[in-house]
């Protein structure tokens, strides 16, 4: 269950939020943009991070790369992978770490990715 996330966050003005914003806030998600700063970085207690068979941009790596300095727990949700394990494996993510903010990533070419739209139907709060 995912009932313990008050806030998740995605990068302001960038194709992928434009992809789950929506999504997130029609399952009664708090959705906020993230903005680079100490506070938030600080506040961000878990990452999730969208990819296609472990390619990362510039910026999701960036991201990746300072929160794995800040010892925040990051989940990969690889969409050329096995969807039922990797939603399985979220939702153990978030039961393990019981975060309260998290951070969506993904890089641009994800919004497009077909697997996509089968996470976004198939994931169980």
């Amino acid at each position: 269950m995912t009932t313990h996330i008050q806030t998740i966050y995605t990068e302001d003005k960038t194709p992928f939020a434009d992809t789950v914003n929506s999504w997130l806030e029609g399952l009664g998600f708090h959705v906020l943009p993230f903005q680079e700063n100490d506070e938030l970085t600080e506040k961000i207690d878990a990452v999730v991070i969208f990819h296609d068979n472990h390619n990362f941009d510039k910026r999701t790596a960036e991201l990746r790369d300072l929160f794995e300095i800040h010892q925040a727990p990051i989940h990969k949700i690889d969409l050329s992978g096995t969807m039922n394990v990797a939603l399985s494996h979220l939702s153990l993510f978030f039961d393990r770490t019981k975060c309260k903010d998290v951070l969506f990533i993904g890089s641009e070419g994800i919004k497009d990715h077909p697997k996509m739209d089968f996470f976004k139907e198939k994931w169980n709060l």
